[in-house]
């Protein structure tokens, strides 16, 4: 009987999570993207808001995901901060 309920509430929180496999062509919803042409990387990448933090997000080409304090474009130094993409709550 525990282990059913055990079992129960695993499949439950497995439940709730998200299996969306972000990327470029898959962003998560929530952070009211926009589309900008980098002349640099001659290519179309996204910016994003996070509602909760008011952080700046970006991805690029590659589906690596960034996360920023300042507004305006992603600069060097941000390429250390990875993010996880994840939707919006």
């Amino acid at each position: 009987m525990k282990r059913a309920l055990l079992t129960g509430i695993a499949l439950a929180l497995g439940a709730c999570t998200s299996h969306a496999t972000y990327g470029y062509d898959n962003l998560p919803k929530g952070y009211h993207w926009r589309a900008v042409y980098n002349r640099q990387e001659k290519a179309v990448v996204f910016y994003g808001i996070d509602p909760m933090s008011r952080d700046s997000v970006y991805v690029g080409p590659d589906g690596l995901f960034y996360i920023f304090h300042h507004s305006g474009t992603i600069q060097g130094r941000d390429l250390r901060r990875h993010w996880t993409p994840h939707d919006a709550l």
